[in-house]
């Protein structure tokens, strides 16, 4: 019983080890953080409002990925154009008595990159995602907090699918 044990796990390691060693010969990596563009080296961030969450959101993942993001637009070699943010709030579903149940949670931006010169970089692009949850009237305060966690993350999100796009568009 002792040597059947044995084989059986020196088996689950060579396959598990030739399974290894064929994802790394066919290129396969995990995700991870895209390269961003040269041009995005020192970035300006336009289009915030002061104390914006979005700005903060797009600085950290910008710095993030090795980029300066700068508040002096003279000195950037890109310019990150937030054209657009929009969240919303929708009513899925009423009870009889037409309390809520169901919220709709939709987080949306615009944005494009151009170079300090303002040749493009990353065309006019549109981040929409939506995320939806049963509304308790019951503990009203527990769900606006729940809420507001979600428009959180959907915004953290938005700026992660923004990333990515700014990548993909730059190869």
């Amino acid at each position: 019983m002792g040597k059947h044990n044995l084989s059986v796990s020196v088996l689950r390691f060579l396959v598990l080890g030739f399974t290894v060693l064929m994802l790394n010969a066919c290129g396969f990596h995990l995700r991870g953080d895209a390269d961003l563009p040269d041009a995005m080296a020192v970035t300006y961030i336009q289009g915030k409002k002061p104390f914006d969450t979005l700005n903060d959101d797009f600085r950290d993942a910008l710095e993030g990925r090795g980029v300066r993001v700068t508040e002096n637009r003279d000195e950037a070699t890109a310019i990150l154009r937030i054209l657009g943010n929009r969240d919303e709030k929708d009513v899925l579903t009423v009870d009889i008595g037409g309390k809520v149940q169901e919220i709709l949670i939709r987080q949306m931006i615009r944005f494009d990159v151009v170079t300090s010169d303002n040749q493009p970089l990353v065309e006019k692009q549109t981040v929409t995602l939506s995320r939806d949850f049963v509304f308790n009237k019951d503990d009203i305060l527990a769900k606006q907090r729940e809420a507001d966690l979600i428009s959180k993350e959907l915004q953290l999100d938005v700026v992660n699918m923004a990333m990515l796009r700014i990548a993909a568009a730059s190869r």
